[in-house]
């Protein structure tokens, strides 16, 4: 078998009950009446996986994603259509499965070991490993009762991988860790578990762009888009932006209208439909006498909040003066989550000079530049506008601080916060006198 997975027509369904009552009637009506309403959590589900694939599989919160990895692993049965799987899986669906509180780590080991049909000898041989990748020292002799979430995740992946699985299943469990844990658990499938089957359910959107070969998005128990990760994770985050905006009911139809029209969406100027947002009183700075009125981001020409190195940004504002001034300057900054200024920039810093502007007349401007190879993780922009001809000696109008929140994909490894090109690189050996 080529595939190590393969759905057909997947659908799973609940009957949904008004009252705890109605189930009764139901069962007892002499006239076979129906008191419960139909739900689908998944409809027609069809894909395969590859062995020695990743693929990744994303969607909102109650899209599905957590019924159709029980599916794939057994945990409940499928109402309609066929799952064919071929290889032994490892799933970490839900913190907690196949642990007994009141054991402790140790014992917990052996107890998972026997139930995936391990003698004790086997499974003393893999304690060593199990223990190091765990890496919760002495907790290991408590109860896991007493564990944190983070702990029970570390011995929960430690244990999963040492049955060396030929297909594995992560839902979610690893985002409780904490982030080098994460870091070290995302390495150590992607350098160590090449030819393992993998599927992984998460919202760290950098771990699927890293990892994932092939991404699907589920949407209300359906697959809407599948392909390459980069490409779903944009349709994945206007998904959520049109969601904001235009309500959970015609989110779906618009990314398909998206898709189809594809076009540059500097219409409706201002408007919260097309990701404007207003500058809210409580983040504005400054003498205020010219003000950023309100302001987006696009990316490559879409409104969306996910951004990896070399996209091109567009930062557009809307600038309403309260006076006239002869000469002004725009600059934005962009700050990583705990404040600290990573990368910046001013039309006086680029030599760019700004015609003045007149008491009423409102504004529109707009900055672009390409997306620098900055570590992943959660950036925030920070826009001002100032008056004068010096960057050191000005007056500050206006300051909007964190006000659009992106968050950065990196496609390689960062060893530091930013990288930067090496322009010339030379080695020679030296000759002995």
């Amino acid at each position: 078998m080529e595939n190590a997975i393969e759905l057909i027509g997947v659908g799973k369904s609940y009957n949904l009950y008004d009252k705890p009552q109605d189930r009764i009637k139901e069962i007892f009506s002499l006239t076979r009446k129906n008191y419960h309403r139909e739900y689908k959590a998944l409809d027609n589900i069809s894909f395969s996986v590859k062995k020695g694939e990743t693929l990744g599989i994303i969607g909102r919160n109650g899209a599905g994603k957590s019924t159709l990895l029980k599916l794939i692993t057994g945990v409940i049965t499928p109402t309609t259509g066929e799952i064919h799987t071929d290889g032994e899986i490892s799933a970490l669906l839900e913190l907690g499965t196949g642990f007994n509180p009141e054991y402790t780590g140790y014992e917990n080991i052996f107890l998972n070991g026997s139930m995936r049909g391990f003698s004790d000898e086997e499974m003393q041989g893999k304690l060593k490993e199990i223990i190091d990748f765990a890496d919760i020292g002495e907790y290991m002799g408590q109860p896991v009762k007493t564990y944190s979430s983070g702990m029970f995740a570390r011995l929960a992946f430690a244990v999963m991988i040492s049955f060396k699985p030929e297909i594995l299943i992560v839902d979610e469990a690893l985002s409780v860790g904490d982030v080098f844990f994460q870091q070290k658990c995302n390495t150590f499938m992607k350098d160590e578990m090449k030819g393992v089957t993998k599927l992984l359910v998460t919202h760290d959107m950098n771990s699927i762009a890293n990892m994932a070969d092939r991404v699907i998005l589920i949407e209300r128990g359906k697959i809407i888009k599948e392909g390459k990760p980069l490409e779903v994770i944009e349709d994945y985050l206007k998904l959520l932006h049109t969601t904001i905006y235009k309500g959970e009911d015609s989110a779906a139809e618009e990314l398909e209208k998206a898709e189809v029209e594809n076009q540059d969406t500097s219409l409706n100027i201002g408007s919260s439909e097309d990701g404007w947002v207003k500058s809210p009183k409580e983040s504005i700075g400054g003498a205020q006498d010219i003000l950023i009125d309100s302001q987006r981001v696009l990316i490559n020409k879409e409104v969306v909040d996910v951004v990896k190195p070399g996209d091109r940004v567009r930062i557009e504002l809307l600038i309403d003066p309260k006076k006239d001034a002869d000469n002004i300057i725009i600059g934005y900054t962009f700050k990583d989550k705990y404040g600290n200024s990573i990368f910046a920039q001013s039309t006086l810093g680029e030599n760019i000079m700004i015609e003045g502007v007149k008491n009423g007349e409102r504004q529109y401007a707009r900055i672009e530049f390409d997306w620098p190879e900055v570590k992943e993780g959660d950036y925030f922009l920070t826009l001002g506008i100032g008056e004068g001809y010096d960057q050191m000696v000005h007056t500050v109008q206006c300051w909007v601080h964190n006000i659009i929140h992106l968050q950065a994909i990196s496609l390689k490894p960062m060893h530091g916060i930013i990288n930067h090109n090496i322009d010339k690189f030379e080695i020679k050996r030296i000759k002995n006198e």
